[in-house]
């Protein structure tokens, strides 16, 4: 083999996986072979590829695949941005056989220095043969911030309505804006105030009742990025929490290095649940009353005869055994349970019609084509922040149409 190979020392051989040597001779059946293609030089260690960008501190693995026959040392040199290049390391060519590669192999480890955001870094691997001939193979990426971070932006109510405040089980939502002007990789067009952030991996949300212990309440998956991200959070207020102060905590954490930011909410004390004020009866139908058509929930009457903005609620049919209904105005309605309405507070309600409303597909409707006995539905009134919650007793009818009875809580 020595043979064979002393016609190449002059050309040291640096590669990576799958590499082999090769002869001339016809009579030589090589062990492994070079093609140009192998000559992918530098990659990390196993089959990941060097990242594209790495924080400082960081260390980067090299796996070189060479034949130490050829190869007395690799120098290993680095060029920070348009800087002259520097010598890193001199390593002797001492890797181990590796069988499955069939070729000599060396991990070699590099620490990225703290260089300012974006540098590029160039690493240089040269083998250096015994006659001192050399072969390089080189690899680049940036130098990117390790530490994500993460603000609150805007913070709405999605349940609860101004006059009552927060309780158990209403939603809030924050707008959160992670690494602010941050992006994931640089190009020509990149602003120079931009800053090159490494992957986020997940956003954590957790909940403080009281003095009770931190608990998570969520996590979310965030698609592997370091660019600037806003992301609407929704979170519930914890049950049981009524005059208790609630906190939350929210937690960007990256990929690698695994390191977090967080930021805290300001307190919410919810209130205890809001009791609806009371309960009554509707009746609405085509029954030869023009006035019985439709039911104002607002003002707790009739409207039949009243301006479109007043019905609610609509009888528009009796035909086939079936009973439609319709809201003239801006009322909408979610369909619930029997088991909803006997424990419904204005709060309950409210958070099911949200649900309702944030379903895919959304379970609100302007029109029911069969109302029937028994059926509960959640009308939010002409697209207030004013819910009533209603069930159906009763539906007579006669030869000339038909009368729903309801019952209704309001508040």
């Amino acid at each position: 083999m020595k043979r064979i190979l002393n016609k190449y020392l002059a050309l040291p051989v640096l590669a990576l996986v799958g590499l082999t040597a090769v002869s001339c001779e016809e009579d030589y059946e090589p062990q492994y072979q070079i093609t140009e293609d192998s000559f992918q030089l530098l990659q990390a260690t196993g089959t990941l590829p060097v990242a594209a960008k790495y924080a400082a501190g960081e260390t980067v693995k090299m796996e070189l695949v060479y034949n130490k026959s050829d190869i007395k040392e690799i120098v290993l040199l680095q060029k920070i941005d348009t800087q002259d290049s520097t010598v890193v390391k001199t390593i002797p060519a001492q890797g181990a056989y590796s069988v499955r590669k069939k070729a000599d192999t060396l991990v070699v480890e590099y620490v990225v220095p703290a260089l300012a955001n974006k540098a590029t870094v160039r690493l240089d691997a040269k083998g250096v043969g015994f006659n001192n001939s050399t072969k390089t193979r080189s690899v680049s990426f940036r130098v990117a911030e390790a530490m994500p971070t993460i603000r609150i932006k805007s913070v709405s109510n999605r349940t609860a309505t101004a006059q009552y405040g927060n309780a158990a089980n209403d939603v809030i939502r924050y707008e959160l804006v992670l690494n602010e002007g941050g992006v994931t990789s640089v190009t020509a067009t990149t602003p120079a105030t931009a800053i090159l952030y490494k992957d986020l991996d997940s956003l954590n949300v957790y909940a403080k009742v009281g003095a009770a212990a931190e608990t998570r309440v969520q996590r979310i998956a965030l698609t592997k990025s370091g660019a600037a991200l806003t992301r609407n959070v929704d979170v519930t207020v914890p049950a049981s929490s009524a005059g208790q102060e609630v906190i939350f905590r929210f937690e960007a954490k990256s990929v690698s290095p695994k390191l977090a930011a967080s930021v805290s909410s300001a307190p919410v004390t919810p209130s205890a649940a809001t009791a609806f004020t009371g309960t009554s009866t509707a009746t609405i139908g085509l029954n030869g009353d023009a006035n019985a058509a439709s039911f104002n929930f607002v003002a707790r009457t009739n409207a039949g005869t009243d301006v479109i903005a007043n019905k609610d609620i609509t009888v528009t049919s009796v035909a086939g055994n079936k009973v439609a209904v319709k809201a003239e105005n801006t009322t909408a309605f979610v369909k619930s349970t029997a088991a909803a309405y006997t424990s419904a507070t204005f709060s309950s309600v409210r958070q099911a019609y949200y649900a309702g409303a944030n379903a895919v597909p959304t379970a609100v409707v302007t029109s029911i084509a069969d109302l029937l006995v028994g059926d509960v539905y959640i009308a939010k009134l002409v697209g207030t922040d004013n819910y009533v919650i209603f069930k159906v007793t009763a539906i007579n009818r006669t030869e000339t149409g038909a009368t729903v009875t309801m019952d209704y809580k309001y508040l």
